[in-house]
This record gives structure tokens, C-alpha cells and sequence, in this order.
């Protein structure tokens, strides 16, 4: 065999050293060849070298090595391949002959970019071959320094994808030889090697650049200190080294993957980039880290720490553009690798930017962490997701409606994503509650709330099933002001419902050219329009509804308003309405809207089923608190949609026949809201629903007796005679079990409810009642027990306690029932009853109880002070007043703070005279303290409040008095409690400064709440508003300055050093103030001041000369005008005279304000009335004349004359008589407001304040009103800019000849004698004088 392979490589010799001219033969002769030496192994036996001698020689030729054929060329270098193969290590030919060789190498291996090619396989062979057996060394012992870069170029261009591994390896195993064995690398060949590089270059595949990143990889320390030179030499701006056209940045960016210890150097210079001045190249820096931190599977090494803090530094970068681009990086670094180690350095990071000056930044940071979030939901923690939530308080409006929509989207990927556990509290269930949150914000509106809970808060596979079962998850995270923000928007929602209803079927009475009909209709779009955002926009809307004609569009809105659609028909219909009309019409955005709101796709009748499905479902597994959620759901829903429980009868009185206190509880409240809308089917369903609820009334809970008593109510409130019968049924059973003291508390809260629902009811067995708590329960002591009485703990409360404070609450609402309350009589032993127990803590002094039960007594009294304030603060004693706000400082910290929250809802619902605001100041003892700060931020809420409620009576140009609004009147009643309080001691008898200082600091306080609001620091200049509360406040001291205390005369001179004590604190607040040259009296609460009579010596001379006087001379004088009505006349002051309209301003002795022109009414001047100034005339009427009674005109009443007006109408002994009736007159009518009218405008205050003002909130559920039509057109700062502007004009129109008050003592004002460093001392010694 071999001596056949000898020969036929001796044949083949011979037949090449005369090659044939043929190309054809030529071919076959040298493949014949190829083939013969492929079969000898390395090193053969020396017969065998001596056969291929001929062969050898004949390959070397220069006409073979120089053939222009390229098949001829590949089967000569084959054959020369595998010779070298053969006679390795050693060189089978001389260098020259060897240069030639690899000059044929190196051009085959173009050939190898053509996979197609016949000859592919050959030159992979010569690649492979060249590879294994090193050959391509010698290439530098030749010094072939052109053919290695021209190989080394060939192998870049050629390379693809496509190439098999083999390929990939043997051309990298070539280069990393060439590389390791040369003493120097080479400038052209690190160019061509750092020209592959790079994710933008077009001239390099991305198989060139990984093949480039391997080389640099496998001769990283060979190649670094060429590498260092040129990024070292770009970085610093030099670009003469290597080639120009090579991005430094890119090159970095591919090292930095393959060998990130070369650009240990550099680190320096990027950070410099990272720092300089120039914004293209700090841009590039933080492009080119942030893609290198960003690279998945590459953790940043050791040495670019530091450069990824300074990278993180970029954060608060001057450039909004290099904050964003920083922003953009991390989140793809996160995206890339969500556990890297510097996940919670970034996510921190990117937090601190949610308050940047530029909305761009801070939306981009919404828009960095939710993306994170959507893509791995663990990642960012529930405290920052929270914390980026906080932007739907933001001051953009694009970067509130953006968060809205991110938190929508990640809530509905936590949804998909976690199916299996429902019925679990998990990470984001807290998104959809602060969605709710931003109903208070004036940015956003009820219909883009409810959009985003009816289609972007669930996916659109979920089941009516799968969206109850989150939605009772989510209900049960509410806090109050998300579940009154859910009511607020289902009120809304049924207000329009209602209202379309109506609409729809005036449309189809079919008399349109009816005035009446047409009249009906516009009024009933004025009212639909205010429960959009654009009242004047909807309206206009709604008339151009009205002109359409396809019945198919009426037909779609009467079926959204049908109660029994379905959802998925919901949604089909109103897709349905909207291609009708098409996305060009006019109306398209509108009718968009208008049929989410008027539709049931938010919760329907499937919802209503699966609720109570869920609750059986949750009382099987014993959840108490998904089935308390289910209940609370339920009830929110049968409150504004009722009509979505009917059919589901049966299943309501089967939940509550169930032996669950909770599913009890909750179904008798749904039947309290619901039971009159399904009474009827309710009725045909069982007839022992009335059973049931009259036992819960007997022996349930206080809540279940509550509730079925609103229930039996309910579902009999149409049967005339039958509902009192029931309850009377009820009622007496009641009555009976009271001796019988079992099940005492919720017996005493049925009687308390049957008084407010069926007061005739209650008022046949009142005595008895009454008797029986009195004596009973109040007047019961604990001197048997003795260890009870040693009890001191605040929440160790007896039993008996207990049923006293039921029974409290039930006398209580006896005087609160829903109509008529002021008529009810007897509430003066009520009163007293309160009273005693706020002395005492008990009824009488001689009961004995442990000092924790008269705690819990006092507060259950001050309480019921404040509900009972709401209806009879005019019955209320002012000691009992005062009692009530000081009676936090006599019991427990914890009591104490349950009672001023109390008062703090109060005042915030509407339901409490903001005068009890007082409590939060008389109630801490040291300005150091933490409940001084939470003082503060009460009455800075209830100035809002306040400021709001005058706002809102301004652009309503409403008729009620105007000082009972303002947040300044509470000065009036807070200066009489601080001089009647025990802290406070005798202006007369006390010359220590200090004992004064607990009165500055309260006074101060307040002052500084009113005039700087939250800055709690002074300010350069004084805004209109500040301008005007200083006005007010000025003028109420000096009212309170003429004027004695009515409670006690000799604690006058106090009040009147205290006032003093004010207008300094408010001349150092304010310490630009205008000049004040005439301050109006301000009418102050009759039951605390009395004004003082000046100048009798010349009151015969008032009355004898009355005829004399001329109109403008009456000003000043005391009158009393004839009113026919009550047959009497009424007394009063002339306040002013406009000879204009040559009408008077008369301000009654019980606070009313009435302009008449006198020449037309009965009226006569009172012998000790006082003879009147005259005052100068001025074109302009003084600042301080804002709060005067003429500026309010026929407006004004004395801030507690309207609740006081019915009570004194019975009183005979009132010293002030008060009118019963108001006057008709022919020219002028008098305007008056009555205590109904106040409360209601009161209820339908907007309490949406700014959006950026966490401390505002929602209404209470008796207030839940329409926040659209009672929001104010513009902001609220903006309006109260025009208080004084607003008033001034309505002061011109009554008057345009100022009238001169009494001269006012402006010590205070003036600034002589005042010092900063001693304001107590200066005001102690200017105090002595005044008094």
C-alpha cells in the first residue's frame, strides 16, 4: 500500500515539474496530488519523503505559486498545506519561497466569504491546518508585516454569522498566535483590530466585532498598553493616534465586555468627561456608561465604581437632558439585571429625583420605576411605588394624568400576575384607593376617575367573578377618605342617572314646541352640565344632543341606564354609540364620557350577586375581614344604586338569617339604605324580615339595633300608618325590656334611633324613658365595687360606664331627629345634665366612679356637646362652651386626642362652628411640645375651611353674613376664652410678665396660622389676602376694644389687654402693613360682648333734636324701625348714609344688617340713643372698611344670630327683642338668610382645596355633594384675591359717603415703645395705660 502511494506521488511529481497547459488537467493533476499527501501522516519514514521529493519541488514552482486561476490556486495551496502539514516543525522551503507560499495562503482566504462555493471546503482546510499547526508564526520570522494585516484584514471582511464555528476559531487562533508571539503589536494591525469594534459600524459585521472582542479578550495583556495609548490619547482630545475615524466611546464599550481590566487607566478621563463644561461630550459620557452599567449578564466591575457613583451624580446634573438620559440608563439597568447588587442604590436614587424642578425629570422617573415594576413586579418595593404614587399630587398636570395611568397599568399586571391569591393583601391592592384619592384634586374629574375603574384598572379577560374578588380586596385597604371618594363618585353617578332619566322621558312626552317642556329641558341640562368639567362646554353639548334624530342613539342611552345590563352589553352599546357617530363628530369625546357616567359599568347587577356570593363564600372559611369588606361594599353600592339589589331579595334575608354578627350587621345596613327601593319584592320574598330586624333592635349588637331600626323604617316608609305602627310595635317591646336591664345597650340604641327616625313615636313614653336613664343608669354609682373606683388606666372602663354613655347618646339624639329639631323642647335639662358631668364626671358630685370612668363621661359629654352645638348652640350656656373646650386638659392624652380629632372632623364636615377651633389652642401647655405642631396643622385645616367656605360665598355672591365665614372671627371668641381661662391672670393684680406668656404664645399662634398661613416665618411683602386678614383682624380687636364682657364685666380690661397684646403680634407679623385711618366695628356675638355706649352726656340733645337731624346726620344714631309684620318695633345703630340711593345701613341689636330708605319706613330715634359725628367725605372707602356692616350690605348677620333667631322668638325675657317674621316692602325688600339656608350652603361647600395640600379632605357622608357644580371656577387662590376687590365694589353701591366710626385707640398699631427683644414687657406696660 505504501509503496503504491510512493509511486503515485512519484508520477504525480513528475507529471507537475512540466505542468500541463490545460487548466482541466492541470486541476486533476493537483488534486490527484492533494489527495496522495493527504493520506501521509506527519513525520513519515524517510522513503516516503524521498517519494514526495518530486511532488514537493514541483508545488514550489513559481508557475504553480502564481497561477492566475483561482481553483488552481486553492488546489496548489492545499497541496503546499498539507506538505507543511508533513514536514512539520520543519520549513520544507527556503524564506523566499515560503513569502510566495503565504502570499497564496492569504489570498485564498477571500474565498472564504462565498459558503457556496466548491472550493469552500479546501480553503477551510488551509485555514484549519494554518491554525493547528501554527504556520502562520512564521509569517513573523519572515517578516511579513503587510500580509499578516492584509490577513488579518481579509479575515474581518469575510467573517459571518453564517460561518461555522470552525471557521470562527481557526481565523481567532491565527490572530491570538500572530499577536502573542510578535514582540510588538503593530499600529495598522490594533487599527484594523479596534475597527471592527462598535454597534453603529457599517463597514464590520457583528461577527467581525465579536471576533475582534475575542482577540482583545485572549491578548488583553499583550494589547493594553496599545490600547491605553489611544483611548488615553482620545479621551484627552488627541486624535492623531491610530485611525480618526475609531469612536473611542464605542471601543471602550466593547472592551469594557471582553477585557474591562484594560480600562482600569481611564477611569479618570471618562470621569472628567463625566464633569466638564461641555455639554455634547458630558452627554456622550453619560451615553456610554450608562450602556456599559446597563449590559445584561456584566456586573460593573471593581474598578468603575466609583465612576458609577459619579454616574449617579449626573441625577442633579444642571442639564434637564443629562438628567433624563441618566434617568432612561437606570431603568434600562435595572430592566437588563433586576437583582444586580445596585438595584437599591438606584431605585434610591432615582426616588430623590420625584421632586425635581423640571416636570420632564419627574415624569420621566414615573415613567422609569413603573416600567421596572411592570417588568419584574418584586423589584421595586411597595414604599417606593408608593412614594412615586405621591405625583398624582404634582403641580403638572401632564405628570398627574401619566402617574394615573402607569399606576392603572401596573395595577392591572399585578393583577394577571397573580391570580392564585386573591383573596391575600397584596403589594399594589393600594392603587385603585389612591386613584380615588385624586377626586379631590381640582386637576381631575369624577368621569376620568371612573373611566380608569371601569376599563383600565382590570384586564379585559377577567371575570365579573375574578374583578368582585378584587375589588373586596381592595375595599378592604380603603381608608376613609377612599371610601368617601368612592361614594362621591356613585352620588355623582346617580345624581346623572337620575337626571337623564328625567331627561328622557321629558323627550318622549312629545311636545316640543311646548315652553314649559323646552324650559324643564334646559334646566335639566344646567343641572347634568355641572357634573362635568366644563359646565358651559357640556351644557352646549348636551343641547346639541338634543337636536339628533337617530332613535337608535336614544334607544343605547335607555339601555345604559337600565339597571339590569349587563357589562359586557354596557360595553358593547356604548361602543355601539360611538361608531354611530363616528370619531369626527362633534359630540364623540362628549358622548364618551356621558355613557360611562350614566351607565352601570362600574358595579351592576352581577356585581351586586357576586358580593353576596363572596360573603357566604368568605363566612364558610371564617374571613372576617373580606366578609366586613364585602358588607361595606354592598352597602356603598345600595346607598347611590339601590335599584341594583333588586332580585337579590332572597339572598339577603338568607345571609341575614345567618348566625354571623358581621353578615348580620352588614345586610340590616344594606336593608337601612336599600330597603325602601325593594320593599315591595322584599315583602312577596319572606315575611319575616320584620322578625328578624325586630330581634336584632332587642338583643343585637349597638350597630345591628341601629341599623334594623333604619331598616324597619326603610322597607314601611310608604305605608302610611303602618310604618309608625311597626316601629310603635317595636318601641314598646323596647320600653318594657328596660326594667328588665338585659341586652341594655342595644335597647338604648333602638330608642335613641326610633327617637331620631319616629319622634312622635318616642315622645309617648319619653318620661318614662328619660326617668329610667336618669335614675337608672346616670344616677347608679360604683361604691359597691370598690376595686373599680381605684381604677386609673384610661381604657379601663366599667360596664356601668358603658351603659351611661349609651345612655348619654340615646337623650342625645332624642334632641337630633331627622326634621324639626329646633322645635323639640326640654333640651335645657339635657344641657344641664352635660353639664354636670363635665364638672363632675358624673351627674351629681355625690356618685362614686374610678377616675377612668369620669374620664370616659367627660369626653361622652363634650361630644354630645358637639352634636348638639350643630342645632342648638343658641341653648348651649357659654359655660358649658367653655367646659367643652377645655375639657381635654383635665383627662387621659389618649382621650384628649380623641376629642380634639373629633372636633378637627366636625369643623372639616361642616357640621361644628368653626369657634371650637379654640379647643386645639387652650388645650396644649407648651409651645415645645409635638401636640403644639399638630395644634398648628388643625388650624391651619380650619382656616382652609374657613377661606373656602368665604371664597365660595364670594363668587356665589352669597347673602348670608359674610364675618361668620371668615376664619378672623374666631379671634372674637378666642380672645374671651383666653381672658376667661385659669391660665391667664388679672391684668390688674399680676405684674409678672411671665404668667402672661402661655396667653402670647396661643394668641401668636393663632395670629400667625391667619397671616402666614404655612410659611411660619414672616415674608418681604404683603399679598391682598394677608392684607385683608390683617384688616379683619385689626378690626375685630377693636371691636372687642369697645366693647364689655358680657360673662363677667370686670374681665373686660383682660380682653381688652389681650386685643392689645393681638395688634402687636399682628404688627410684627405683617410689619409692612398699610396705613389704617378708620377700622369698622364689627358686630361680635351678643352672648360674649355688649358694646359700650360713647358720649351720653349728649343724649337728651339726641332725642330732642331727632326731628331736626338730616339724613346723613342719623349716622351714629340709635333708631328703632316698625316692622308690621310682628307689630313692633326693633332696635338698632345707623351705620350709614348713601346719599346716592339716599338709603340707610342699619345694624340691628341682634346681629342683622338691613339697608332702607328711612323717608318711606316708620321709624323713631331712642331718647339714650347717642348723638351722631359726622365724618369726612373720601373718594375711596378704607381697606379696613372690608369687614365694616356696610360692606355687607343687606347681606350681614351676626355670626350666631342664625341659629339663635327661633329660640328668642320664645323667650320673653330676652333683653334684645328679635324679629319673628320678615318684612314686606314695596320698594325695598330686606334680604335675610335662615339657619336652613346657612347649613345647606355650608353642606355644599367644595372641599377640594389644591392638589398639592395632602392635609385637605373629603366631605363627610351627610356633606357627599356635587364637587363639580360646586367647585369654583379657577383656583381658590385666585378668588380670594378678589375678596377685597369684591367687596369694595359692594361697599360703593351702598354707600358712597364713608361714614366716621368712633375714634379707635392705635396704640398697638403705631409701633412706639415696642420692643423685639421684650414684646411681653412692652405689651404689659401699654396694656396698663389702655386700661
Amino acid at each position: 500500500m505504501a509503496q503504491k502511494l510512493q509511486q503515485q506521488l512519484r508520477d504525480v511529481g513528475s507529471k507537475l515539474e512540466s505542468p500541463p497547459a490545460s487548466k482541466d488537467a492541470l486541476v486533476k493533476l493537483l488534486k490527484q496530488a492533494a489527495n496522495c499527501l493527504s493520506e501521509i501522516d506527519q513525520s513519515p519514514l524517510p522513503s516516503m519523503l524521498d517519494s514526495m521529493r518530486p511532488c514537493l519541488n514541483a508545488i514550489a514552482k513559481q508557475e504553480l505559486l502564481k497561477h492566475q486561476d483561482r481553483e488552481v490556486k486553492v488546489l496548489v495551496a492545499t497541496c503546499i498545506c498539507e506538505i507543511t502539514r508533513i514536514t512539520a516543525p520543519e520549513a520544507p522551503y527556503s524564506d523566499d519561497v515560503l513569502r510566495d507560499i503565504f502570499h497564496l495562503i492569504v489570498s485564498t482566504f477571500s474565498g472564504l466569504g462565498d459558503i457556496n462555493s466548491s472550493s469552500f471546503g479546501r480553503r477551510v482546510v488551509i485555514l484549519e491546518t494554518l491554525a493547528r499547526y501554527r504556520s502562520c508564526v512564521v509569517m513573523l520570522d519572515l517578516e511579513c508585516n503587510d500580509l499578516i494585516y492584509e490577513m488579518f484584514s481579509t479575515f474581518f471582511s469575510v467573517v459571518s454569522d453564517d460561518h461555522p464555528q470552525n471557521v470562527f476559531t481557526s481565523m481567532q487562533t491565527i490572530m491570538v498566535l500572530i499577536l502573542d508571539e510578535s514582540e510588538d503589536i503593530q499600529d495598522n494591525l490594533l487599527s484594523i483590530i479596534l475597527s471592527a469594534l462598535g454597534r453603529k459600524r457599517n463597514d464590520s459585521s457583528m461577527a467581525a466585532r465579536k471576533l475582534a472582542m475575542n482577540v482583545i479578550e485572549h491578548c488583553a495583556g499583550k494589547l493594553e498598553p496599545c490600547i491605553m495609548q489611544f483611548l488615553v490619547s482620545s479621551l484627552s482630545g488627541d486624535n492623531s493616534y491610530l485611525n480618526k475615524s475609531l469612536d473611542h466611546h464605542e471601543v471602550i464599550y466593547d472592551i469594557y465586555q471582553c477585557a474591562p481590566q484594560i480600562l482600569t487607566g481611564i477611569t479618570p478621563y471618562i470621569t472628567g468627561e463625566l464633569l466638564t463644561d461641555k455639554l455634547d461630550v458630558r452627554l456622550k459620557a453619560v451615553q456610554l456608561l450608562g450602556d456599559l452599567f446597563a449590559l445584561p449578564g456584566v456586573s460593573i466591575s471593581e474598578c468603575f465604581q466609583p465612576l458609577f457613583s459619579e454616574f449617579l451624580k449626573r441625577l442633579t446634573d444642571r442639564v434637564v437632558e443629562v438628567r433624563i438620559s441618566v434617568i432612561e440608563h437606570l431603568k434600562h439597568c435595572l430592566i437588563s439585571n433586576p437583582s444586580r447588587p445596585e438595584a437599591p442604590q438606584i431605585i434610591k436614587a432615582l426616588s430623590d429625583r420625584l421632586l425635581d424642578y423640571d416636570e420632564n425629570v419627574r415624569k420621566q422617573v414615573v415613567s422609569a420605576v413603573y416600567d421596572v415594576a411592570c417588568h419584574a413586579l418584586k423589584v421595586i418595593p411597595a414604599e417606593i411605588a408608593r412614594l412615586v404614587a405621591e405625583r398624582l399630587r404634582d403641580k403638572s398636570l401632564s405628570v398627574k394624568r401619566y402617574t394615573m395611568e402607569r399606576l392603572a397599568d401596573l395595577y392591572k399586571l399585578n393583577c394577571v400576575k397573580s391570580p392564585e391569591s386573591l383573596i391575600d393583601i397584596e403589594d399594589f391592592e393600594w392603587i385603585p384607593g389612591k386613584i380615588l384619592r385624586c377626586l379631590y384634586d381640582k386637576d381631575f374629574r369624577s368621569e376620568t376617575i371612573e373611566l380608569i375603574l371601569c376599563g383600565s384598572l382590570f384586564p379585559s379577560e377577567f371575570s365579573i367573578k375574578d374583578k368582585v374578588k378584587h375589588w373586596i380586596t381592595i375595599f378592604s385597604r380603603f381608608d376613609k377618605v377612599e371610601v368617601k371618594a368612592l361614594e362621591q363618585v356613585l352620588l355623582q353617578k346617580h345624581r346623572l342617572q337620575q337626571e337623564m332619566q328625567k331627561y328622557l322621558s321629558l323627550r318622549q312626552a312629545h311636545q316640543e314646541d311646548a315652553p314649559d317642556l323646552q324650559k324643564r329641558i334646559s334646566g335639566s341640562f344646567r343641572i347634568m352640565s355641572r357634573l362635568f368639567s366644563d359646565p358651559a362646554k357640556a351644557e352646549e353639548s348636551f343641547l346639541t344632543l338634543n337636536q339628533l334624530k337617530d332613535v337608535n342613539i336614544w334607544k343605547i342611552l335607555m339601555s345604559l341606564l337600565d339597571p339590569s345590563t349587563s357589562f359586557c352589553q354596557a360595553w358593547s352599546y356604548r361602543d355601539e354609540l360611538l361608531k354611530i357617530l363616528g370619531e369626527r363628530h362633534p359630540l364623540y369625546d362628549f358622548m364618551g364620557m356621558l355613557s360611562i357616567k350614566c351607565s352601570y359599568l362600574l358595579f351592576n347587577k352581577e356585581y351586586v350577586k357576586e358580593i353576596l356570593s363572596e360573603a357566604a363564600a368568605q363566612q364558610s372559611v371564617g374571613n372576617t375581614k373580606l366578609m366586613s369588606s364585602c358588607m361595606n361594599l354592598l352597602t356603598v353600592i345600595s346607598s347611590f344604586s339601590p335599584l341594583l339589589l333588586a332580585g337579590c331579595e332572597e339572598d339577603l334575608v338568607r345571609l341575614l338569617k345567618e348566625d354571623n354578627e358581621i353578615i348580620k350587621e352588614g345586610i340590616s345596613h344594606v336593608l337601612a339604605r336599600a330597603g325602601g327601593i325593594i320593599r315591595e319584592q322584599l315583602a312577596l320574598t319572606s315575611s319575616s324580615v320584620e322578625l328578624l330586624l325586630e330581634r336584632l333592635c332587642l338583643e343585637g349588637t349597638r350597630k345591628q339595633a341601629k341599623y334594623s331600626v333604619q331598616a324597619l323604617a326603610a322597607i314601611t316608609k310608604d305605608d302610611g300608618l303602618k310604618s309608625l305602627s311597626v316601629l310603635y310595635k317595636v318601641f314598646m317591646r323596647l320600653v318594657d325590656m328596660l326594667e328588665e336591664k338585659t341586652h341594655l345597650p342595644a335597647i338604648l340604641q333602638s330608642l335613641g334611633c326610633i327617637a331620631q327616625t319616629a319622634l312622635p313615636v318616642f315622645e309617648t313614653r319619653e318620661d318614662e324613658i328619660v326617668g329610667f336613664i336618669r335614675s337608672k343608669i346616670l344616677e347608679s354609682s360604683n361604691k359597691d365595687d370598690g376595686a373599680s373606683t381605684q381604677k386609673t388606666e384610661c381604657s379601663e372602663r366599667s360596664e356601668l360606664c358603658l351603659l351611661k354613655i349609651f345612655g348619654i347618646k340615646t337623650l342625645v339624639k332624642s334632641y337630633l331627629p331627622a326634621k324639626d329639631a329646633h322645635l323639640r323642647p326640654g333640651i335645657e335639662k339635657l344641657v344641664e345634665i352635660l353639664k354636670n358631668i363635665l364638672l363632675f364626671g358624673d351627674i351629681s358630685n355625690n356618685i362614686e366612679s374610678s377616675a377612668a370612668d369620669k374620664v370616659h363621661l367627660k369626653l361622652a359629654s363634650a361630644k354630645a356637646v358637639l352634636r348638639l352645638s350643630r342645632h342648638w348652640d343658641h341653648k348651649i350656656p357659654i359655660d358649658v362652651f367653655y367646659m367643652t373646650l377645655r375639657m381635654p386638659q383635665d383627662i387621659h392624652p389618649q382621650s384628649r386626642k380623641l376629642f380634639l380629632n373629633k372636633v378637627h372632623q366636625y369643623i372639616k364636615e361642616r357640621l361644628l362652628d368653626a369657634k371650637y377651633a379654640c379647643s386645639f389652642l387652650l388645650n396644649i401647655n407648651d409651645y415645645h411640645t409635638p401636640e403644639y405642631e399638630e395644634c398648628k396643622q388643625n388650624l391651619l385645616e380650619v382656616v382652609q375651611v374657613c377661606q373656602q367656605l368665604k371664597v365660595r360665598q364670594l363668587s356665589m355672591q352669597c347673602e348670608m353674613n359674610m364675618l361668620v365665614a371668615y376664619p378672623e372671627y374666631i379671634l372674637a371668641y378666642l380672645v374671651h376664652a383666653l381672658a376667661h381661662h385659669p391660665s391667664c391672670p388679672n391684668i390688674e393684680e399680676c405684674m409678672d410678665v411671665q404668667a402672661f406668656e402661655p396667653t402670647y404664645w396661643r394668641l401668636h399662634l393663632f395670629l400667625s396660622t391667619l397671616l402666614h398661613g404655612d410659611e411660619g416665618r414672616q415674608s418681604g411683602g404683603v399679598s391682598n389676602w394677608k392684607k385683608e386678614s390683617f384688616t379683619a383682624i385689626v378690626s375685630i380687636l377693636h371691636s372687642i376694644k369697645s366693647s364689655e364682657d358680657v360673662v363677667d364685666e370686670a374681665k373686660s380690661k383682660t380682653s381688652h389687654a389681650i386685643c392689645d397684646l393681638g395688634l402687636t403680634i399682628a404688627k410684627r407679623l405683617v410689619q409692612d402693613q398699610t396705613d389704617i385711618s378708620v377700622i369698622s366695628a364689627v358686630p361680635l356675638p351678643h352672648t360674649l360682648y355688649k358694646f359700650v355706649e360713647k358720649n351720653k352726656d349728649v343724649i337728651s340733645v339726641c332725642s330732642s333734636h331727632s326731628d331736626e337731624l338730616s339724613d346723613s346726620e342719623l349716622v351714629g344714631s340709635r333708631i328703632k324701625v316698625w316692622w308690621p309684620l310682628d307689630k313692633q318695633f326693633y332696635e338698632g345703630v345707623v351705620q350709614s348714609y348713601d346719599p346716592g340711593k339716599k338709603k340707610h345701613v342699619i345694624l340691628y341689636d341682634d346681629g342683622d344688617v338691613e339697608v332702607l330708605h328711612l323717608a318711606k319706613e316708620k321709624w323713631e330715634v331712642i331718647s339714650n340713643g347717642c348723638m351722631p359725628k359726622k365724618r369726612p367725605k373720601s373718594k375711596h372707602a378704607s381697606p379696613h372698611e372690608e369687614l365694616s356692616p356696610e360692606k355687607t350690605g343687606d347681606k350681614s348677620n351676626q355670626a350666631d344670630s342664625k341659629q339663635k333667631k327661633n329660640s328668642m322668638k320664645k323667650s320673653s325675657s330676652s333683653k334684645i327683642k328679635r324679629k319673628s317674621t320678615p318684612r314686606k316692602r314695596k320698594v325695598n325688600n330686606r334680604k335675610r338668610v335662615s339657619e336652613s339656608n346657612v347649613n345647606a350652603d355650608m353642606s355644599d361647600m367644595d372641599s377640594r382645596g389644591d392638589s398639592d395640600l395632602s392635609s385637605v379632605r373629603p366631605p363627610s357622608g351627610s356633606d357627599v355633594d356635587d364637587a363639580n357644580s360646586d367647585r369654583l371656577e379657577g383656583k381658590e387662590e385666585h378668588a380670594m384675591l378678589e375678596v377685597g376687590k369684591k367687596t369694595e365694589g359692594s361697599f360703593k353701591e351702598d354707600s358712597e359717603e364713608p361714614v366716621e366710626e368712633d375714634k379707635q385707640d392705635y396704640s398697638g398699631l403705631d409701633g412706639t415703645g415696642d420692643s423685639d427683644d421684650e414684646p411681653l414687657s412692652a405689651w404689659k406696660q401699654g396694656a396698663g395705660k389702655a386700661t
